[in-house]
């Protein structure tokens, strides 16, 4: 049974439903939206000894051989892709309309936060943009990325339809573009169709330099270039994990690709809640029939837990786990760890009472509700980001390599950084602490709120 559309869907088909209805002044300020995304004209990127890709506008981080990037295609072509319209200037005097100008300080801030990965605070501020405007053809773009990325198929038909309705042809590079991710939206509702799951499927097998490839012939149907992509993402994820673990495994891996339904067919009854992915000895992975940078994060995090139970035999301690790969999924985004707002709710846990101990999460994340998990997974990244600030990569292999040979944790830890589980949680604590330091001063003040 399908759920009930949300108000944005209904608002979203009521603007599909509307073609060549738009406001005014609408044209002259779609520039503006991706000033805040778009990278400096002297961009550099290079590729290190371990295969890692460094972006950066920093000179003074430029190592020799750094090559700039000049064209906003070629950055594009780093970043898997334009995030939004392209670029238009507004004219001199800019918009005088206060609501306009709103909507645009909205917008400017939705493509501020997708570039952090602040995917649901970008919902919000688009969402506020539709209610005010349902025919804004920017929202609708953006909210087809983010639905289309959650495998909400549906309801991103009705924004790209939506887009289409109400982008003027100055926008034809977007429409079109709008048009093929219609037809590929076709492609990941039949792979994510049960009936199709129920048929018997025939398994394409193929081999890499590093790894060893299956996946479900339905899924190469649908893009010719689909098995050089996931190959690809591989030995850059291997490259990444390999820089921050430094460990890599010791044979080819096995990874399997599925398309949802046949994975949910497979492996649904093994988990007490929804996954995207796991590791038994291969990685296990649901794939997009046509792959984008969804399914390059994901492979960057499971391959992140294939090379730390490698190295120790085992998923603990838990945190440092997850926290990893949570580190390693954000770098496939081309995001620096944990963002503000998420340091910030960490330090309001502290505040409340709420913060969960690190030697709690040691043998596993069970028995936590939904919010307690997620402040479990944000706690982990923030431990495992400050091992990182006080290791380099060959402590940290050599870590992982004495929790495989069973020794005590702490005594690991200790030996690394002169800390156990609790004095670690304790700098954990203090770093966040010390980042918003007006909550400190709160604190000091009897009563003080």
């Amino acid at each position: 049974m399908r759920g009930r559309p949300s108000r944005r869907v209904k608002a979203a088909r009521r603007a599909s439903e509307t073609s060549g209805v738009r406001p005014a002044m609408l044209l002259p300020i779609l520039g503006l939206l991706l000033l805040a995304a778009d990278l400096p004209a002297e961009t550099y990127v290079w590729i290190d000894e371990q295969g890692v890709t460094h972006l950066t506008d920093d000179p003074e981080r430029v190592p020799p051989g750094a090559r700039a990037l000049h064209g906003r295609a070629e950055r594009e072509a780093l970043w898997e892709g334009p995030l939004g319209p392209v670029e238009q200037r507004a004219p001199a005097d800019g918009p005088t309309d206060h609501a306009e100008a709103r909507i645009q300080r909205l917008l400017r801030g939705a493509v501020a936060d997708l570039e952090r990965g602040e995917n649901a605070r970008a919902a919000v501020a688009l969402e506020g943009v539709l209610s005010r405007q349902p025919g804004r053809p920017e929202a609708h773009w953006y909210l087809a990325l983010l639905d289309r990325h959650r495998g909400r198929y549906e309801s991103a038909e009705v924004h790209l339809r939506a887009f289409l309705a109400s982008a003027g042809e100055d926008l034809e590079p977007w429409r079109a573009s709008a048009r093929r991710r219609l037809a590929a939206l076709e492609d990941e509702r039949r792979l994510a169709d049960a009936e199709v799951a129920e048929r018997e499927a025939e398994w394409i097998e193929l081999e890499g330099r590093h790894f060893r490839v299956y996946y479900d012939s339905d899924l190469g149907r649908a893009s010719d270039g689909y098995a050089p992509t996931v190959l690809r993402y591989l030995e850059e994820a291997r490259g990444s994990v390999g820089a921050r673990l430094g460990a890599f495994p010791a044979e080819r891996m096995g990874i399997v690709f599925y398309g949802r339904a046949a994975y949910q067919r497979a492996h649904g009854h093994r988990f007490s809640f929804q996954t995207v992915g796991f590791y038994d000895g291969r990685i296990h992975v649901v794939s997009a029939a046509h792959p984008a940078g969804e399914l390059r994060a994901l492979l960057f995090h499971e391959y992140a837990h294939a090379v730390f139970r490698e190295h120790t035999g085992g998923d603990r301690p838990y945190w440092l786990n997850e926290g990893l790969a949570e580190l390693a999924e954000r770098e496939s985004r081309q995001q620096p760890g944990l963002t503000r707002s998420e340091r910030s709710l960490l330090r309001l846990r502290m505040d409340a009472g709420e913060w969960i101990p690190l030697r709690r999460l040691v043998p596993s994340f069970s028995g936590l509700d939904d919010e307690g998990a997620r402040m479990a997974y944000l706690e982990a990244a923030a431990a495992a980001a400050w091992i990182e600030a006080h290791t380099d990569r060959a402590q940290r292999a050599q870590l992982l390599a004495e929790i495989g040979t069973g020794q005590e944790l702490d005594r690991s830890l200790e030996a690394l950084l002169g800390l156990d589980t609790d004095a670690l949680d304790r700098a954990v604590q203090a770093s966040i602490r010390s980042e918003f330091p007006d909550a400190v001063r709160r604190d000091a003040v009897p009563g003080g709120r």
